[in-house]
C-alpha cells in the first residue's frame, strides 16, 4: 500500500474543494482528489449563476427569500453568514479571472430566478459553473502547494484517539484506478464530495455522485442531519432513455419562460420556489396523464436565448428542438440534496479535524428547499470559513504543544550539557566536509507506529544550535503515528542539521517509546472496564526523570513522586527500621507537613489493617496475590486510597482490571518501554 503526507486532503475537485484548497495558506502541503476525471463534477453542470447580496439595503429582502424558499426551517446564522460573505467571495472569483456577463460599460449583469424578489444573480451565459470550476482549476494547478489526483476514490476515512480520548481524523484511505490502494495522512481532512444524484432513476447529477462522504462519515460516527431533504428540479430535458437529465436553467423563467400543459396553457406561476414549481407540474401530468409538460421560451427575445442561454439552445437544437420557434417537453428530476453531513459555522463536522463543505455537507443554509442560486455561494461561503479555521489550527499549531511545567531551566540545562557531551569541540564530520553556511531541508520520518512525545525537546535542540532552525512540527505530543508518516520538516544551516540530529532523536525516540508503552497499557485498562490511573514510579534514567515522567503524561498516564521530596512513602525498610507500621507512620505525621500525604507499602492484610489504624493517606498493596488484594480493598473502602504495585508490565496489567483501586504503578513505563525508531532522511540542499 501506498502511503502519503499532507497538511490538508480535500476529497472532491468541485467548487467547494478546489476554493478550500486555494483560500488555504501556501504553507499548507494540500492534496485533491477526484473520484473520476476533472470535468465529472455537478459544479461544472451549473448553469444558472450564482446569488450575491447587492447592498446592504438588500441584506433583509435576501434573507427573508432564502428564509421562505426553505420554508424557514433554515439556520439563521448560517444564512446571515452567507448573505454577509457573498460579496467578498465574487470578488475573488473576479480576481481569480472569473468571466461573469457585463454590459457594453463594464458593469456587471444581473439576472433573477424563481424566489427572488430581486434580481441579484451574476452568470456567465448559461455556464456559470463550469466558468468559475474551471478558474479555480486553472489556480489550483498553478499553484505550488496543491497536488491532484484524478479517478482516486476514497473508501474510509482515517481516524484515531486523540489525546482528549476523542476519535480524530488522521487522513484517508483511497483505490485508484487500477486497484492500487493508497492512505493519505493529513492533519486536516475536508470532504467536497458532492450530491447523491447517483442513485436516483432521474437525476440532473452524474452518476459518479453516490453519497460516498455521507456514507463514510456515518460509518466513523459523524452526526449526519435531514437526509430527507431532497430538491427536485422543475425543468430538466425529458428524455425517454435512461441518463443523466439535461437542466434547464431556472434563470430562463426568470428571463420570461412559461410552463405549458398540453393544451399549451400555463398553469402555475413559474418564479414560486422550485418545490412549489415541481409539485405543480407534477400535479398537472399527474392530472393529463403526461409524461411531461412544456416550457415556451416565445417570451423570451432572440437575442438573450442566444447569449444567455445559448449551450442551453445548442443541446435542444441536438435533440431536435429549436427553443426560440417552439417549446420543449420538461420534466421533473432529482437536482440537489440540502441535508448531509452536519457541520457547524465554519464547516467542522463532529469529529475532530474533519471539516465537509458543498453539497455534502449540511450547513443549514438551505432549510427544507434550497433557493435558487444560492449553492454555488453557499460552497464558496463556507469553504472558505473551513480554510480559515484550519489555517488559524494550523498557525496555532506550528509549534509542538508542550506542559508549560517542563520548560524550566533544568530541561535547559540537561539539553546543552547533552550537546556538549555529544560534541565537545564541534563536528569535525560535518565541519571537515561542510566548511560554509548552507540552507538545507530535511524530513523526519517515523519506522515504527506509536505515539509521539518530545517534539518541543527535538526542536529545541536544533534552536540551541542555531535560533534560525525552523522545525515545522506536522503532528503534536500525544498524536499517533505511524511506520513511515513524516511528522516534521526541518530547515536551516545544514551543518546545524547534521550536528543536532542524534541528540535531538535520542529525546525524541525515548520519550516516544515512554509515551507510545504508556498508551499501550492505558488503552489495555480502559479495555477491560478499569477505572484506574496507571503511574509511574522513581524507577527513571538519572537526570532524565524530567522527560520519562513528561512522556507518561503525554502518552495518558499519570506520574507518582517526582522525587524524594515529593511525598512520604513508607517502604519495608523504613518500617523496619522504625520499629513497624504504626511507629513509622506516627513519626512521619508528627514530624512532616500536614501538606505531604503518607503512603504506606504493605505486603499483607496485617500491615493493611495497621496502616489504616495509624491514620495513612494512601495504602500500596506490593506484591500481593490476586485475592489478597480483594480483600484488602474491601477493607480499606473509602479510608484511604488504593494503589497496587509490583512488577506490573504490558503483559500482566489486564489482569488487574477488574480490582476497585484508584491507581495501578509500573516501574515498566519507564525502564522497559524501549525506543520509538525514527530518523531524518531525505536531506536537500536548497543553496
Amino acid at each position: 500500500m501506498k502511503k502519503l503526507q499532507c497538511d490538508v486532503v480535500v476529497v472532491g475537485c468541485g467548487i467547494a474543494g478546489l476554493y478550500a484548497a486555494l483560500k488555504l495558506p501556501r504553507s499548507c502541503q494540500v492534496i485533491l482528489i477526484a473520484k473520476g476525471d476533472l470535468e465529472t463534477c455537478d459544479s461544472m453542470l451549473a448553469q444558472g449563476g450564482i446569488a450575491v447580496m447587492l447592498s446592504e439595503e438588500d441584506y433583509e429582502s435576501y434573507f427573508e427569500d432564502t428564509m421562505k424558499a426553505g420554508h424557514y426551517e433554515n439556520r439563521r446564522e448560517s444564512v446571515g453568514i452567507m448573505i454577509r460573505d457573498s460579496r467578498a467571495c465574487i470578488n475573488d472569483l473576479i480576481s481569480y479571472g472569473v468571466r461573469f456577463d457585463r454590459n457594453p460599460q463594464g458593469d456587471l449583469l444581473y439576472t433573477r430566478e424563481g424566489a427572488h424578489s430581486k434580481a441579484r444573480i451574476l452568470y456567465h451565459e448559461d455556464i456559470t459553473g463550469r466558468e468559475i470550476t474551471e478558474t479555480l482549476l486553472l489556480q489550483c494547478r498553478a499553484a505550488h502547494n496543491v497536488h491532484i489526483y484524478e479517478y482516486t476514490e476514497m473508501v474510509d476515512l482515517i481516524d484515531e484517539v486523540g489525546a482528549d480520548e476523542k476519535r480524530v481524523c488522521t487522513g484517508i484511505s483511497c483505490v485508484k484506478r487500477g486497484g492500487e490502494r493508497l492512505n493519505i495522512y493529513s492533519r486536516f481532512t475536508i470532504l467536497a464530495t458532492g450530491g447523491i444524484g447517483g442513485v436516483f432513476e432521474r437525476s440532473t447529477n452524474y452518476p459518479i455522485l453516490t453519497g460516498d462522504g455521507c456514507r463514510i462519515a456515518e460509518k466513523h460516527g459523524v452526526a449526519l442531519e435531514h437526509m430527507d431533504y431532497v430538491q427536485i428540479h422543475p425543468t430538466t430535458l425529458y428524455r425517454s432513455t435512461p441518463g443523466r437529465s439535461f437542466l434547464i436553467t431556472e434563470s430562463a423563467r426568470g428571463e420570461g419562460a412559461v410552463l405549458l400543459n398540453s393544451k399549451f396553457e400555463r398553469f402555475t406561476d413559474e418564479l414560486q420556489p422550485r418545490d412549489v414549481v415541481a409539485e405543480a407540474m407534477l400535479k398537472e401530468m399527474e392530472r393529463e396523464g403526461s409524461k411531461y409538460v412544456w416550457l415556451s421560451f416565445e417570451n423570451v427575445m432572440p437575442e438573450i436565448v442566444h447569449s444567455h442561454f445559448k449551450h442551453i439552445y445548442e443541446y435542444c437544437l441536438s435533440r431536435g428542438y429549436d427553443i426560440t420557434k417552439e417549446p420543449i417537453p420538461v420534466v421533473p428530476a432529482q437536482h440537489y440534496f440540502m441535508g448531509g453531513i452536519h457541520v457547524d459555522t465554519n464547516s467542522e463536522t463532529t469529529m475532530p479535524r474533519l471539516f465537509a463543505v458543498g453539497e455534502t455537507a449540511c450547513t443549514g443554509v438551505h432549510g427544507r428547499n434550497r433557493l435558487a442560486s444560492n449553492s454555488l455561494l453557499e460552497c464558496l461561503v463556507f469553504a472558505r470559513r473551513a480554510a480559515e479555521k484550519i489555517k488559524a489550527d494550523h498557525t496555532r499549531e506550528q509549534r509542538p504543544r508542550v506542559d508549560p511545567s517542563t520548560l524550566t531551566m533544568v530541561m535547559e540545562k540537561h539539553i546543552r550539557a547533552s550537546l556538549e557531551e555529544d560534541m565537545p569541540a564541534g563536528d569535525i564530520s560535518t565541519d571537515s566536509v561542510i566548511p560554509d553556511r548552507r540552507q538545507a531541508r530535511v524530513e523526519l520520518l517515523c519506522k515504527q507506529d506509536g505515539i509521539v512525545a518530545g517534539m518541543a525537546i527535538f526542536a529545541r535542540t536544533f534552536e540551541m544550535l542555531d535560533s534560525s532552525t525552523t522545525v515545522t512540527p506536522l503532528v503534536r505530543d500525544g498524536d499517533r503515528i505511524r511506520k513511515g508518516q513524516m511528522i516534521a520538516t526541518l530547515e536551516g544551516d545544514v551543518r546545524t542539521l547534521l550536528a543536532g540530529e542524534r541528540t535531538a532523536l535520542n529525546y525524541l525516540q525515548h520519550m516516544s517509546g515512554v509515551a507510545t508503552y504508556t498508551r499501550q497499557m492505558v488503552d489495555i485498562l480502559r479495555e477491560a472496564g478499569s477505572k484506574a490511573q496507571l503511574v509511574d514510579t522513581r524507577k527513571t534514567t538519572p537526570g532524565m526523570r524530567i522527560f520519562d515522567k513528561m512522556a507518561v503524561r503525554i502518552g495518558g498516564g499519570g506520574n507518582h513522586r517526582h522525587n524524594l521530596s515529593d511525598a512520604v512513602l513508607l517502604k519495608d525498610n523504613h518500617i523496619d527500621a522504625a520499629g513497624g507500621v504504626r511507629q513509622a507512620v506516627l513519626a512521619a505525621k508528627e514530624r512532616c507537613s500536614f501538606m505531604a500525604k503518607i503512603e504506606v507499602e504493605c505486603e499483607s492484610l496485617m500491615m493493611v489493617r495497621e496502616a489504616l489504624d495509624a491514620g495513612a493517606d494512601v495504602v500500596m498493596l506490593d506484591n500481593m496475590s490476586h485475592a489478597q488484594m480483594q480483600e484488602a480493598i474491601e477493607l480499606v473502602g473509602d479510608r484511604a486510597l488504593t494503589e497496587v504495585s509490583g512488577n506490573v508490565t504490558r503483559d500482566n496489567v489486564e489482569f488487574l482490571a477488574d480490582l476497585d483501586v484508584d491507581y495501578i504503578s509500573s516501574g515498566a513505563l519507564t525502564h522497559s518501554s524501549g525506543i520509538l525508531d525514527m530518523s531524518m532522511k531525505n536531506l536537500q540542499v536548497l543553496d
